[in-house]
């Protein structure tokens, strides 16, 4: 009879256990949540996304998902941020949304013109709440791509420098800024494709020498000459670069070593990196240069460019129509 009882006991009390302790989801302790950072407009890149690495390390700035088991993928044009939690973390927000509205995070939307330096860039995304800027020199200082190459050259003052694209950004305000660096980083492998270090460096120094895409491959030519023929390259711009961005700099130390490396008035052939971020219309001229026999040129008072094959023409026509510096 106690065995009957026993059972009978069990079968009136298992419909109130399967209807009332129903058991929680299970959160795998790797998930993670993604939030929204994009690149908002970049000219000509294709719009693609890499999630963050799960444990909340930096990933791998410009592959897509499927990548490392061998998937081909589009270029990404920029990461989106992402925060890894633990499953209770996940849990408890899940629990906490559904009494109450949780609000969506502020962004903000940035521009980083053609031409800005890394130096620049740190004090704009310091300036719009994005990140510090001293934190984003420091993630750019030692973080490496894993899907392209950057120098690693103690020569240079800024490792990213010409690596972070120019282009509209939104980005969450307080960001990692790691995660600012990989959408940056994303959005220039969209868009430089196969640019070498050097075309790179003489892009840089193209897009602070013209103004239109005819001029810039002319200046580009003007480089390239020079370069092949054992010139100094003695362009204005390295000059301004080292005083604006290395003389000055609150994060460099031993300025005075960086700034014979990058003037071209001092240093022999090319600067030891680039001058600044450029963008398309400079990298294709650095590509594609015209074909010329210039070896000189400067910004006449007349806004126009003007280019001369021997020095004594160049001479005559700074005489003729003034010099524009700066």
């Amino acid at each position: 009879m106690r065995k009957l009882a026993a059972a009978l006991a069990a079968v009136f009390l298992l419909p109130a256990c399967l209807s009332g302790c129903a058991a929680p989801s299970a959160v795998p302790a790797d998930a993670e949540i993604v939030s929204s950072m994009t690149a908002a407009s970049v000219p000509d890149a294709p719009s693609a996304a890499a999630p963050e690495d799960a444990q909340g390390a930096a990933p791998e700035a410009e592959s897509a998902p499927g990548e490392e088991s061998g998937a081909s993928s589009a270029p990404a044009e920029a990461a989106p941020a992402a925060t890894a939690s633990s499953g209770d973390e996940i849990a408890s927000s899940a629990a906490a949304s559904s009494e109450a509205p949780q609000d969506e995070p502020e962004t903000v939307r940035v521009t980083i013109p053609e031409g800005f330096t890394v130096l620049q860039i740190c004090e704009r995304l310091e300036a719009n709440g994005i990140c510090s800027g001293e934190a984003f020199f420091e993630v750019s200082q030692s973080y490496e791509p894993r899907s392209f190459t950057i120098p690693d050259d103690p020569d240079r003052a800024y490792k990213m420098e010409g690596y972070l694209f120019p282009a509209t950004y939104e980005f969450e305000v307080g960001s990692d800024p790691t995660d600012v660096l990989i959408a940056m980083l994303n959005a220039y492998r969209a868009n430089a494709g196969d640019l070498t270090d050097e075309e790179l460096i003489v892009a840089s120094i193209v897009e602070r020498e013209s103004r239109s895409a005819e001029n810039a491959a002319l200046v580009a030519s003007v480089i390239y000459n020079r370069l092949e023929a054992g010139m100094p390259l003695q362009m204005d711009s390295t000059r301004e670069y080292v005083n604006a961005s290395v003389t000055d700099s609150p994060y460099l130390a031993d300025t005075e070593r960086f700034a014979a490396l990058f003037n071209t008035y001092k240093c022999s052939g090319l600067p030891a990196g680039p001058i600044c971020c450029p963008g398309t219309r400079a990298m294709n001229a650095a590509r594609n240069p015209a074909d010329t026999d210039y070896y000189y040129f400067f910004f006449g008072n007349d806004n126009e460019n003007h280019y001369s094959a021997t020095l004594e023409e160049h001479e005559a026509a700074m005489a003729e129509y003034g010099v524009q510096y700066g």
